[in-house]
């Protein structure tokens, strides 16, 4: 039973900490202050942890944390990666 209430605090938590990132990515599609290689390191941990919840526990609740967990973190990374992309784009069309 704590173990459930903790883990729900944990997946309120990490909503919580992914979503003002996730927001603030699509409202100003910038991305150039974001670390890639961070983000590439945080779906890494995340997906290993993910794996870990599927293939080593009956847990509920540990699983539905890691996947939002990987959720979030996949969405930043490839939201960081789209918009880079995208400006990058946008400052080559001008260099000509």
């Amino acid at each position: 039973m704590l173990g459930d209430v903790l883990l729900g605090i944990v997946s309120l938590c990490t909503l919580v900490s992914y979503l003002p990132q996730a927001i603030k990515l699509i409202k100003t599609q910038e991305s150039n202050d974001l670390s890639t290689t961070s983000w590439i390191i945080w779906v890494v941990s995340s997906f290993s942890y993910l794996l870990y919840a599927f293939l080593c526990s009956n847990e509920f609740m540990l699983k539905f944390e890691t996947v939002l967990e990987f959720s979030f973190c996949l969405l930043i990374l490839i939201l960081t990666i789209y918009y880079r992309k995208k400006w990058y784009k946008i400052d080559k069309t001008y260099e000509k």
